[in-house]
């Protein structure tokens, strides 16, 4: 329910000569309040669909539609175009043709007899189906990429790659990237495949340029990671990693060649207090010291930061914590938690501080092929094998929570940009067939424990093939 807020315009003018007496002789008629249920506190439409908002007013003296009048417009932020009025009537039922964007809506009620009016005034987004939302690139027919988009009302656009560019994205699709920041540098999805890796416009999947053009020297490999740390990016290709700023550079700025070293870097985001990495080779922890690959200081006893012994499966950094699930030589799985600390003496001193490392000893995570942990919930970690999601707590070890797939997951993640509590979740029957996986929503249940719960119209059935990444566009 969301309460009008009530704006009175009264204006008294009284006329006469300074010693006329005012006999004080005013007719007044008490004031009608009325409470208007039944607007929600945002809206979001979709381009050239009917926005319907059914109102329900009442008022102190009771309520007759005919001794008002109405008025629905709308205008578009930080813009000085004139507004767009939409309706004369008391409830709103009207396609709306107007552009994509971020809007007021605002609606009076103004009593026919007094002129005195009610407001309220509602933030308005207005989309089409590639605005925001999720991207799954997945794989179909033997070895070609496939883009699913489903934005933020829930359109699905199968496809959506080919339906732009009449052809694939390329042959055995690898990861799905959104690059760009918050700053000058310009908006694209980067799709990377082992055969090439391209960048497309966001709004539309066109394509815009290879990924050879983003560079000063082109760089050899696969692209397999991306890490933002506030005003750099980095790509790592082939286990190099490349930087650039986003902050102060032009739309197109290009990406440095390789940071020097004889280093091999795993394909996850660590960024926390500073930019993290992980030598595969080495198998150490790595942080990058404007353009020189420094070790942390390494400190408790957990685990040695400069000297893991083991190979890293999935990474992550959630502010100044640092997860990360690790297999030893002899097959053994750790669930892994420090701290990365970013403190200055008389210079930066970065240190990872060891505080766990705990053997995974549970049913089926030796067949685990994906992990996931929320930003909302950093100490526990998710990962799937077979048809079943599992939750376990890498604080104590304790096992937390099971969730049932239909079937098998090929690939699950958390979304890190405006539902932290939402797992992305994809499964298949396996044959890799346009159309032969289906994409779910689940969400961390509020009341705690590890559990999921199905979110309301989060359910694509047959959208796309085997997916193997998820990214949220802005």
């Amino acid at each position: 329910m969301k309460r009008i807020k009530e704006i009175i315009g009264v204006l008294l003018l009284v006329t006469g000569s300074a010693c006329t007496e005012d006999k004080g002789n005013y007719d007044y008629t008490p004031l009608n309040k009325l409470t208007i249920d039944g607007i929600k506190e945002t809206y979001v439409a979709e381009i050239d669909s009917v926005l319907s908002i059914p109102v329900n007013i009442t008022g102190e003296k009771g309520f007759r539609e005919d001794d008002y009048e109405y008025l629905w417009y709308t205008w578009r932020n930080n813009d000085t175009k004139a507004a767009d009025t939409l309706s004369f009537k008391k409830d709103l039922n009207v396609k709306l043709s107007i552009d994509v964007g971020e809007y007021t809506l605002r609606y009076m009620v103004t009593e026919k007899a007094s002129g005195i009016f009610f407001e309220s005034k509602i933030p308005l987004s207005v989309i089409d189906k590639y605005t925001k939302g999720v991207i799954a690139l997945s794989q179909i027919e033997g070895n070609e990429s496939d883009v699913t988009f489903i934005n933020i009302k829930n359109t699905v656009t199968q496809h959506a790659y080919k339906q732009a560019n009449g052809k694939s994205a390329g042959c055995h699709p690898k990861g799905i990237f959104y690059i760009g920041g918050n700053y000058e540098a310009k908006n694209v999805v980067l799709i990377s495949t082992e055969e090439k890796a391209i960048t497309v416009e966001p709004d539309n999947f066109v394509d815009l340029m290879p990924l050879s053009e983003w560079f000063h020297v082109e760089p050899e490999g696969v692209v397999e990671g991306f890490v933002t740390s506030g005003y750099d990016e980095y790509l790592i290709i082939n286990g190099k990693v490349h930087k650039r700023s986003v902050i102060w550079c032009s739309p197109f700025e290009k990406f440095d060649p390789k940071i020097k070293g004889n280093y091999h870097f795993a394909p996850f985001s660590l960024y926390g207090a500073g930019a993290f990495f992980y030598d595969q080779e080495k198998r150490c922890f790595l942080y990058d010291n404007y353009g020189d690959l420094m070790y942390p200081e390494a400190l408790g006893s957990a685990f040695n930061s400069k000297d893991m012994q083991m190979n890293m499966l999935y990474g992550t950094a959630i502010k100044e914590n640092l997860r990360a699930v690790m297999v030893d030589d002899d097959g053994n799985r750790y669930m892994i938690s420090g701290k990365e600390v970013d403190t200055w003496e008389s210079g930066p001193i970065i240190q990872i501080i060891a505080e766990n490392k705990l053997e995974m000893n549970y049913t089926g995570v030796g067949e685990a092929t994906c992990f996931a942990i929320s930003t909302k919930e950093p100490d526990f970690l998710y990962y799937a094998y077979g048809n079943i999601i599992k939750c376990v707590s890498m604080i104590t070890g304790n096992e937390l929570a099971e969730y049932t797939m239909d079937q098998p997951v090929d690939y699950m993640e958390f979304d890190k940009s405006e539902n932290p509590d939402r797992l992305y979740v994809a499964v298949s029957d396996g044959s890799g067939t346009a159309g032969s996986g289906s994409i779910y929503y689940l969400q961390i249940n509020p009341q705690g424990g590890g559990t999921l719960l199905p979110v309301e119209g989060g359910e694509f059935k047959n959208v796309c093939g085997k997916v193997v990444d998820f990214e949220y566009k802005k």
